[in-house]
């Protein structure tokens, strides 16, 4: 084109409109000062093409090409990084709150309290042990700490459904913004024009969708430009692919193989179906199962577990003839760490099918098939995954479902292919390992309080014998060794081998011995119940060996001189022991009571014991005691088996467990030797920590989110002090422009006015 007036104008004209456009935006940016997720936006200015002209190149003006908005994409990754740092810990703290409210022993009479009161009632009864008014205060002190135990633990079940709740919702939220965000990078890509059109108000609303996401879960993003937005979890697991969006979903229980590849375990069954592992009970830990090596040992003629290291080939010469089960060992942590036993060694289990099933911390497990290792069911090195709680799952749609619940191992770190940032890392953390361990040491607690009371009083005497007997505790498989995990018995671990005494009782009170004779002090003392699976009278009781099954039959052995006076029975996997009727007394029946007790059964099973129950929601009083308080056992049996109204060893024995050390401990961590007392103040004490601690780091973390964020908005927020000058400069810049598109009009009137 030609340089000329019409050129300045031209010129004038593309100077107005920049100007214009300037002075647009920069009230758009004024309109919205206090809009939420608005970035300030400015009109980019590009000189024009100049011409090659005389006496030189001159200008051609301004163009305004197209407005962008202030934002640093550096910060923003830094802040979202932050973000979900600090919504974990928040979001954890704002739960620890409760839980150390509850156990608030500061301001409360509570669970502390009540357990030194029942243990001041026991010497209380020791003072009167015949008095019917020191047992009644007895079981109203027991009550109260039955109530504040159970209402603690139903407290803390109640606060692990919110949470439960709570990530149910943030689910739910965080795949509705996963679905904005996708139509949102539909709607750019649609809008977007390059070098020529931003859609900014579109890019800033997906902006504060990808934040509200970062508060949720820990989110990364990969901005290549328009079609190619991308979103992920920091464990790399895409959440947003330009426009498709992916989902997760909060399910219930899951099990699943992680076989080797050539593992027989891969083979179908006759049916075709799938070989599986499966449980029953729930808990807040994943179990990882790993079938582990085993070996013949020749020279103990056993087959043994090695860990990952033959020792010792199996012997041609001298195979075993039944290998036996496959075994397994427990991991809590994906396998980092492996259960152990008090003394640090390795714990393994026997597969076992669902008949058998063995006992595993809070599930019951079993297999479909679990020949020994090398047979055509289950290799060393298979795993199996046992998710027993509802977990996050990652849906890919071509693949199955991927488990990212947080997982925290032994030393603190978190599994970086998990979620780690968000808030529902937070609520997953807070109920998998604070509540869990909390819930699990109050469980020790109560359990350690059952079985310490209940080994005491059921070898001790009440005012008078039992008749009947129904145990309170169940076996889960009555033909297994009772310290087994096969049998399913809570108290396996603390079986003895040993002998189990029991005095008989005639109508009369007399103790009786073999051949219904009563007992007199120059006859011999008490028998033992022959109990022995060998027939053997008097032979000890091994919980490795015998049974529940064995137990009944030993006492119920015609050989054995007890049964011509009890006889036992099993009720609902329960033992049941009943006095038989006395020959010539129509409608009397022999009474017995525990003399003595080396094994620990009856208190395992329930017989003769003050409490009942097995953890902090099912601790409670036995029934029988509130309608007959006679049975609360203050004394002892002496050597004549004589129950003595004045005797009070009993009492002062479960008095003196207010300060008596005992072995009490979780499942999976070792025991501590401590008062049970100092053990529920050291739940106590790690609440409080564990809620200050928490607080340290969420302050902490919110601070650096917060400054980073500050950081943003000084880029990207609105100044109005700023906005008015620059509205200022571009009104001038809008009247020179104007003036100049005069001054060119007032140029080509004159060239006119020449003709």
């Amino acid at each position: 084109m030609a340089w000329g007036v019409n050129s300045v104008m031209n010129v004038g004209v593309g100077a107005l409109f920049a100007s214009q456009a300037a002075i647009q935006t920069t009230g758009n940016n004024v309109a919205n000062v206090n809009t939420p997720g608005y970035s300030r936006r400015y009109v980019v200015l590009e000189e024009r093409n100049g011409l090659d002209f005389y006496p030189g190149r001159v200008g051609e003006g301004v163009l305004a090409k197209e407005v962008r908005r202030y934002f640093d994409k550096f910060i923003e990754s830094n802040y979202l990084n932050k973000l979900g740092t600090s919504s974990r810990y928040t979001a954890e703290y704002d739960q620890l709150r409760y839980v150390e409210n509850l156990f608030n022993e500061a301001n409360v009479n509570g669970t502390a309290s009540a357990l030194s009161e029942f243990f001041n009632a026991w010497n209380k009864l020791a003072q009167s042990p015949a008095e019917g008014t020191a047992r009644e205060a007895l079981l109203g002190k027991a009550a109260v700490l039955m109530d504040d135990i159970n209402n603690t633990d139903r407290a803390l079940r109640d606060l692990e459904e919110q949470t439960n709740t709570m990530i149910r919702e943030d689910v739910a939220k965080a795949n509705l913004l996963l679905r904005e965000i996708a139509e949102l990078n539909k709607q750019i890509n649609a809008h977007y024009l390059e070098g020529r059109n931003n859609p900014n108000d579109l890019m800033d609303a997906r902006d504060a969708k990808v934040r509200a996401l970062g508060a949720i879960i820990d989110v990364k993003v990969d901005d290549k430009g328009p079609g190619h937005y991308n979103v992920s979890m920091a464990n790399g697991y895409t959440l947003v692919q330009d426009t498709i969006p992916f989902s997760l979903e909060f399910k219930g229980m899951q099990a699943e193989n992680n076989l080797t590849t050539n593992s027989p375990f891969r083979t179908r069954q006759a049916d075709g179906s799938q070989r599986n592992i499966y449980f029953n009970g729930s808990d807040n830990f994943e179990y990882t199962i790993e079938m582990v090596e085993r070996y013949w040992n020749s020279e103990t003629g056993q087959m043994e577990t090695a860990g990952k290291t033959i020792h010792n080939p199996p012997d041609p010469t001298n195979p075993p003839a039944d290998p036996g089960p496959a075994r397994f060992r427990v991991s809590i942590d994906g396998g980092k760490t492996w259960l152990t036993d008090e003394a640090g060694h390795e714990v393994t289990f026997n597969a076992q099918t669902e008949e058998n099933a063995v006992r595993v911390g809070e599930l019951e497990i079993y297999f479909d098939s679990c020949n020994d290792i090398g047979g055509d069911s289950i290799a060393y090195g298979d795993r199996f995954l046992i998710w027993p709680k509802p977990d996050v799952y990652w849906i890919e749609p071509t693949s199955d479902p991927i488990n990212i619940s947080t997982q925290i191992y032994k030393d603190g770190s978190d599994n970086s292919l998990r979620l780690t940032g968000g808030s529902l890392a937070g609520y997953l953390e807070f109920r998998d390992y604070q509540l869990a361990e909390y819930r699990d040491r109050l469980d020790a607690f109560a359990k350690s309080t059952i079985w310490e009371v209940n080994r005491i009083h059921s070898q001790g005497g009440g005012l008078e014998p039992m008749t009947y007997a129904l145990g309170t505790y169940v076996v889960g498989n009555t033909a297994q060794p009772m310290g087994s995990p096969e049998a399913r018995f809570v108290w396996a671990d603390k079986l003895q081998s040993g002998n189990l005494t029991f005095a008989i009782y005639d109508a009369n009170g007399n103790q009786m011995l073999p051949g219904s004779s009563p007992y007199s002090a120059d006859t011999v003392p008490p028998f033992y119940p022959g109990f022995d699976v060998l027939g053997q009278a008097g032979g000890n009781f091994d919980p490795s060996i015998h049974s529940l099954q064995d137990l009944v039959a030993g006492i119920n052995d015609p050989a054995n001189p007890i049964s011509e006076f009890i006889t036992a029975s099993i009720v609902n996997n329960k033992l049941q022991v009943t006095g038989k009727p006395i020959p010539g007394e129509p409608g009397k029946v022999y009474s017995f009571a525990v003399s003595a007790d080396t094994t620990g059964l009856a208190a395992a099973l329930g017989i003769n014991t003050f409490f009942e129950g097995t953890n902090a929601d099912t601790f409670a009083i036995r029934g029988e005691l509130f309608t007959n308080t006679n049975l609360i056992n203050a004394g002892r049996l002496n050597g004549a088996g004589e129950i003595n109204p004045g005797d009070n060893i009993t009492a002062l024995e479960i008095e003196n467990l207010a300060i008596k050390q005992v072995s009490i401990g979780t499942f999976w961590n070792r025991p501590t030797t401590q008062s049970i007392a100092a053990y529920y103040g050291g739940i106590v004490t790690k609440i409080g920590t564990d809620t200050m601690s928490t607080k340290f780091v969420a302050a902490s973390e919110t601070a650096m989110a917060t400054d980073l964020y500050n950081r943003q908005e000084e880029i990207s927020g609105v100044n109005l002090d700023e906005e008015m000058s620059n509205l200022i400069k571009f009104q001038a810049s809008y009247k020179a422009a104007a003036k100049l598109i005069t001054t060119a009009d007032e140029m080509l009137q004159t060239l006119l006015s020449m003709k």
